[in-house]
């Protein structure tokens, strides 16, 4: 039988920060929170939000028992805004999380199979499939739901990325009970969003948050979200600074999420002509999904002086 020691030995070994095990099944809790939350409208036009696939484990990999749930933490050091440059959020700095992920998440269901000696007993994801793997990484014992509807971990706080496997394994794996709110009578993040995107506890509308319209939408920003913008050219990090939780965590030592290893901290003209010139140096980072058309309509609402 494979032991829960054994996996979280592997999972440090790529290079995963934490792991939990948990039973490959969304809590019920968690799928009528998701789906008020798209009667709602509160996905804006996010429309692979809607694919439920996401409630159903079993739907993604047929005889799924087991779900396997991968940590990193990628806290960077926080950048003041200034005139001259737009902030680059903390977790898109380095490579792409995505291309870090899905080489480890292989590495692991190979040792997986090699352990086993069985084939075909596993399919891994990594943000970009369905899944809901904060709820499980809550069932897992990981953390639990802030108010900003991030996981707060129980040791790296909001600075973390999810990736994880499901498998027809059924592996046993003892897990804490951390599913009730640990956020008490602090509303931070809430009080912090400079859009107010964060409407109550633990429910975001994306269509007024940061992070969408520097990311994810395609119209023109509004007015409105423009003059609410600090600082940002791609993301925010606000919900997350202010959190107790990440006060006095130190930045991550992993290589690949450090400014170094991809597009930097934050972009000024400069950088952004160079980008224009050599779009490729965005491939590999998490900012290749705005491309350079995106990121130089944001710079120019942010009304710097030598954009």
């Amino acid at each position: 039988m494979l032991l829960f020691d054994e996996i979280k030995e592997k999972a440090l070994e790529l290079g995963f920060d934490d792991v939990g095990v948990t039973k490959a099944q969304i809590p019920q809790t968690d799928i009528k929170a998701y789906q008020d939350w798209l009667s709602q409208q509160r996905n804006a036009d996010l429309t692979y939000m809607e694919n439920q696939i996401r409630c159903y484990p079993d739907q993604i990999l047929p005889g799924a028992k087991t779900a396997i749930i991968f940590v990193s933490y990628y806290k960077q050091e926080k950048i003041e805004f200034s005139k001259t440059a737009g902030v680059v959020a903390s977790y898109a700095r380095g490579r792409d999380y995505h291309h870090v992920h899905r080489k480890r998440v292989k590495k692991f269901i190979s040792w997986l199979e090699a352990k086993t000696s069985l084939k075909d007993i596993a399919k891994g994801f990594s943000d970009s499939t369905p899944v809901m793997e904060k709820a499980l990484a809550v069932q897992a014992g990981l953390g639990w739901f802030g108010k900003n509807s991030l996981l707060i971990h129980r040791r790296f706080g909001t600075f973390t990325l999810l990736a994880g496997l499901f498998t027809t394994l059924d592996i046993p794996n003892p897990v804490m009970n951390l599913s009730l709110p640990r956020c008490g009578t602090c509303n931070r993040c809430i009080e912090a969003c400079p859009t107010q995107a964060i409407i109550a506890p633990y429910i975001v509308n994306a269509s007024l948050c940061l992070s969408y319209h520097l990311i994810e939408s395609k119209n023109e920003i509004s007015e409105s979200i423009q003059k609410q913008n600090p600082g940002y050219i791609f993301g925010c990090d606000i919900c997350q600074d202010v959190c107790p939780h990440n006060i006095r965590k130190p930045v991550s030592d992993t290589q690949d999420f450090s400014p170094e290893s991809g597009i930097g901290s934050s972009i000024d003209s400069l950088r952004l002509e160079e980008l224009e010139i050599n779009p490729e140096k965005l491939f590999g980072t998490p900012l290749q999904r705005r491309k350079i058309q995106g990121l130089k309509k944001t710079a120019k609402t942010l009304s710097f002086s030598n954009f």
